[in-house]
């Protein structure tokens, strides 16, 4: 019979993710960041505290149908596989710009952040919402990054990208307008169902 000593510091961390629901995946996820780049405890322990304190149910690595980097949904987290071929500030940025979607979904609720893809508001306003969500993404993730610059555990040159602050208006205005229509033509319209399906639509299986 094998013993396991836990340090105070282990068993700390174990009784917190026992009291707190523990994000699906969230282990395979982090093993998948260590065996890709070369992570100090320290760091680690940043991404996973970061990740938990949003409530994210689940989050995971997968292969994407089309190209995008993240999806962000209410019930959980995807990272495009090809962000591992980035160096490991840029896989940080975009593991921080989806996860912070996450503590937007707890602000304003499923509701609210779904009601774009729906005819509740105004394509205009719609495009403005998620414009102004993804541009305080961008923000929120830099300001992570900065954070740990200024700790040194990740290198100090990475300057973060601004995924959203020069794209148009219209060119997300005709985006949700094609989101609406293929949501729709299948007469999708609960924040559940929503999820489901832009889950489905952009994880690759295979």
């Amino acid at each position: 019979m094998r013993t396991i000593i836990l340090t105070e510091s282990d068993l700390i961390k174990l009784v917190r993710r026992v009291i707190n629901e523990e994000t699906t995946n969230l282990v395979d996820f982090v093993e998948t960041l260590k065996s890709r780049y070369n992570m100090s405890d320290e760091l680690v322990d940043f991404v996973v505290d970061f990740i938990e304190k949003s409530d994210c149910q689940k989050i995971e690595f997968a292969n994407f149908k089309y190209y995008a980097l993240g999806l962000a949904l209410h019930n959980g987290v995807l990272i495009n596989n090809v962000v591992l071929n980035r160096p490991l500030e840029f896989a940080l940025f975009v593991i921080f710009h989806e996860v912070a979607h996450q503590y937007q979904y707890k602000k304003y609720g499923k509701e609210k952040m779904y009601e774009l893809y729906n005819d509740e508001i105004s394509l205009n306003d719609g495009a403005k919402f998620m414009k102004e969500i993804e541009l305080i993404a961008d923000n929120f993730a830099s300001r992570k990054i900065r954070q740990l610059q200024k700790m040194r555990l990740i290198d100090g040159r990475f300057i973060s990208p601004e995924f959203y602050k020069n794209v148009p208006e219209l060119q997300i205005v005709n985006l949700i307008e094609s989101l609406r229509a293929q949501l729709s033509s299948r007469n999708i319209t609960s924040p559940d169902d929503i999820s489901n399906y832009f889950y489905n639509s952009i994880k690759n299986s295979i």
